[in-house]
């Protein structure tokens, strides 16, 4: 089921804050449009459309009116003027709903139901309880909030606050809004407030959570789906503002590359249908053969993948201040290739890594840095390190702290006592990054470090820096030590006391390789160095563990850490 599903989610990503009615203003709405439409030109037109949200562009002839004609194939999904919200929930009871889409069987939904519905009642009861010993506490606590506004106001506070939402005057309504943070009294507020309250208050939260972890979640997925319907008319923006709305725009493409194409055209839907099919005529126009930027920016972005740069290196323009190809006629013939393979990113992939260019070493020659100082001819294989998320599970993998679960809700993340964030364990060891939550304020500091890139609405290049932070990171994270541990524990498991196995093993499982006869001998001297050290440093502890074999633990931990964090492992050879 889920694999048939039209891939929208990539346009459905994009910061949006308007779940809130303060947040949701005509403005902040085209905000998200406008978001969306930087998505879709910079990774597939390789355009700098936002160029033209306020004026003609600059530098390319994009006129204003064409960045509004392709807001406007967006708009019968993000119609400004019929917003759905973006949460799953609707907090705020509002009339629109969410941009949720469900894709279970009317089977599987209905066994959901049946599942959920003897915990939801258990969760209301609860909250029912909770409730009505918080009412009286939350009227009294309200009294002093609006005792301690002026005269002028609170008596229309009063009024409003004793009135039913749907019966409230639209003055009433703006009070609501304005003082929602004063009128807005949640259970935690009465804790601090009333300290008897406090333990009866944790106590039936901690219920609330437990039963809520046990509920079987929607079989929902964010997707961007037309509403039905005739779209809201699009407007060409006066200098980008959405309060100076100018002439009316039909749904259009970029005039700068109509030469030559098939015309955008949109197909009627069939009348079973809320499909507009202004997005769906946009795809098929994308897509034909003959296209002069799809397939060129595409192959473009899978060849930075694996060289660190693109054949063009400005992969999001492809315009006049862009940087021109280093190999045109390669950028063509790979172009062509993957059109003719039916648009088959697999087999892109494979023809690149199966080529001579990509299968080179990356050793540095003198003689020939002297033709090609910047590798621009690709005259040997650069060096790349690992993205941040693939530095994290290799680590993860290499260690056996890797929990191989797929799917299901995210891990959420500590902050420790010395501001490090990093990601909660589970039962079954640490999950993989793209499980980990993520959050702009608290991003897990080893994917930080080695240059995650931002929430931002796409990332068009990753940045590649080379920072002392990074080896401080490697050297100091108390994530790193307790992995490194874990797998020195494992080793010592498997292997006993054979430190030649263990050393083996460790560079099989780490570096993918077995250590040369030198390398061997220097673990080994230097693994019975840190011994000595630990042992010196356990017998002064005078704990009760038994010292040999604690330093032993100890020494290959600290050697595994060492392996860890060496540039073979960090870096693709």
């Amino acid at each position: 089921m889920i694999d048939k599903l039209a891939a929208t989610g990539f346009l459905r990503m994009v910061p949006d804050g308007t779940y809130s009615p303060a947040n949701s203003s005509i403005p902040e709405r085209m905000n998200v449009i406008a978001d969306e439409i930087e998505v879709l030109s910079s990774s597939v037109l390789g355009l700098t459309l936002g160029c033209a949200r306020c004026h003609n562009h600059k530098y390319d002839p994009i006129p204003q009116r064409d960045y509004y004609r392709l807001g406007a194939i967006l708009q019968a999904a993000y119609d400004p003027y019929d917003w759905l919200i973006p949460a799953a929930e609707n907090p705020y009871k509002l009339k629109f709903s969410s941009r949720h889409l469900d894709i279970a069987l009317e089977s599987e939904r209905q066994a959901t139901v049946k599942f959920n519905a003897p915990i939801e009642a258990e969760i209301k009861r609860l909250e029912a309880s909770l409730e009505a010993r918080a009412k009286p506490l939350r009227e009294k606590l309200l009294d002093e909030r609006l005792a301690a506004l002026p005269s002028s106001v609170k008596e229309d506070l009063k009024k409003m606050v004793a009135t039913p939402e749907e019966k409230r005057s639209e003055l009433q309504k703006y009070l609501a809004e304005k003082f929602q943070d004063t009128l807005k009294i949640t259970t935690e507020d009465l804790g601090k407030r009333f300290e008897e309250f406090k333990p009866e208050m944790e106590k039936t939260q901690k219920a609330i959570d437990e039963q809520k972890k046990k509920l079987r979640p929607k079989p929902q997925i964010r997707a961007l789906f037309d509403m039905g319907g005739e779209p809201s008319a699009a407007y060409l923006l006066r200098r980008g503002d959405a309060q100076t709305p100018g002439e009316p725009v039909q749904p259009g493409v970029p005039s700068v590359i109509r030469t030559g194409l098939t015309p955008y055209k949109i197909v009627p839907p069939s009348s079973n249908s809320e499909s507009s099919g202004r997005r769906l005529a946009l795809a098929r126009w994308l897509v034909q053969p003959n296209h002069p930027l799809t397939a060129r920016v595409m192959v473009n972005r899978i060849w930075m993948h694996h060289f660190g740069k693109g054949l063009v290196a400005s992969p999001a323009n492809f315009g006049h201040t862009g940087v021109p190809p280093s190999h045109p006629e390669l950028l063509d013939w790979l172009a062509t290739e993957f059109v003719r393979s039916g648009w088959s990113m697999k087999g892109m992939h494979r023809l690149i890594m199966t080529s001579t260019a990509y299968r080179q070493n990356s050793r540095f020659d003198p003689a020939v840095h002297q033709t090609d100082p910047d590798n621009v001819l690709l005259s040997r294989m650069p060096m790349r390190r690992m993205d941040a998320e693939a530095l994290y599970d290799s680590m993860l993998k290499a260690t056996g702290s890797f929990d191989p679960t797929p799917f299901g809700p995210p891990v959420d993340v500590e902050v420790k006592p010395e501001g490090e964030v990093v990601a909660n364990g589970t039962k079954a060891r640490w999950r993989r990054s793209i499980y980990v939550l993520q959050r702009r304020k608290t991003p897990v500091t080893m994917l930080e470090v080695f240059d995650l890139p931002p929430m931002s609405p796409n990332c068009i290049e990753r940045r590649q820096s080379t920072v002392p932070t990074q080896a401080l990171q490697m050297m100091n994270s108390d994530v790193l030590q307790e992995h490194s541990r874990y797998f020195a524990g494992r080793l010592i498991d498997e292997f006993g006391n054979d430190q030649e196995k263990q050393i083996q093993m460790l560079y099989l499982r780490v570096l993918s390789r077995p250590p040369t006869e030198q390398e061997t001998n220097l673990a080994k001297s230097g693994i019975d160095e840190l011994t000595k050290h630990w042992m010196a440093h356990l017998e002064n502890e005078k704990n009760d563990a038994p010292i040999k074999s604690a330093a032993q633990w100890r020494a290959l931990s600290d050697f595994c850490h060492a392996l860890l964090s060496s540039a073979e492992f960090l870096y693709i050879d």
